[in-house]
């Protein structure tokens, strides 16, 4: 049986306002440039690590918990790929050009 989990209406508040989270962590660098530090893209890997735990759980619906699990595990990749070394704050732009903002800013 294919198990298809649906979004309950408490882990899509959680999603949304973690994600709301997450694009408050850009800061504004020295030149009013602000730096995103997250994407719709970063929204729908949340939605589908969420959706994955709760298939993992043979679950129809995603809970509060695969949500939460969801953002930690995307916290802990993040940290890894994206930490400017400089700054220690999350830059996407490390993982999208490889080139942190303050890197290209310098350019």
């Amino acid at each position: 049986e294919s198990i298809h989990p649906e979004l309950s209406d408490e882990a899509t508040k959680e999603l949304i306002s973690l994600y709301l989270e997450m694009r408050t962590m850009g800061n504004t660098s020295g030149n009013g440039t602000k730096t995103i530090s997250a994407t719709p893209r970063q929204l729908e890997s949340l939605i589908r690590l969420s959706e994955g735990l709760a298939k993992m759980r043979y679950s129809k619906v995603v809970s509060l918990y695969d949500t939460r699990e969801a953002a930690r595990l995307m916290r802990v990749a993040t940290q890894t790929a994206a930490t400017d070394p400089r700054t220690g704050r999350i830059d996407m732009d490390m993982i999208t050009t490889g080139k942190s903002t303050a890197d290209r800013e310098m350019e």
